[in-house]
């Protein structure tokens, strides 16, 4: 079984929102158009596709929408995810999720707090050759941020399960 992590870089969809980064409001000066949106798929689904791994969970991933073009993108060029959940329970600018040929026994958002400031963590159990597999997916402040907010991030993943 291969398991593999990868950050998209900003994979928004091409819908207005107001949490979106003005660098990725669609058809504006921005450049952020069907065009390069459809190139930023294909991209990212060629790396995907040879990395070819059995779950993998994405960071900056923008919408529901745009995971759903991902999956899409990747069944065109002949890798299939049946299965994927996205931490979307939070109203933030990017999210985590992940793809999957195996079946999830669940996946569920972990706020690590009410802010908007920190992005949930996305939890998922596999039951992997009757043993489980947990895989808890993040994506915490950068490190142009105070340590502080990582660290807040980290003891939720410390939680017990």
């Amino acid at each position: 079984m291969k398991i593999a992590t990868y950050n998209v870089e900003n994979l928004f969809d091409l819908q207005i929102t107001k949490y979106r980064y003005k660098e990725y409001r669609p058809n504006t000066n921005a450049l952020w158009n069907k065009k390069h949106y459809k190139i930023k798929l294909q991209n990212i689904a060629k790396v995907i596709k040879d990395i070819d791994a059995d779950i993998i969970a994405l960071q900056e991933i923008g919408s529901l929408k745009a995971l759903k073009d991902l999956r899409f993108e990747l069944k065109k060029q002949g890798l299939y995810y049946q299965y994927f959940s996205i931490a979307n329970k939070k109203p933030t600018s990017i999210k985590v999720a992940l793809l999957s040929k195996v079946p999830f026994v669940y996946s569920k958002d972990l706020a690590v707090t009410h802010s908007y400031k920190y992005r949930n963590i996305l939890e998922a159990k596999f039951k992997i050759n009757s043993q489980n597999l947990y895989i808890f997916n993040n994506h915490w402040k950068a490190k142009s941020g105070p340590e502080s907010m990582r660290i807040v991030s980290a003891k939720k993943n410390s939680a017990p399960v």
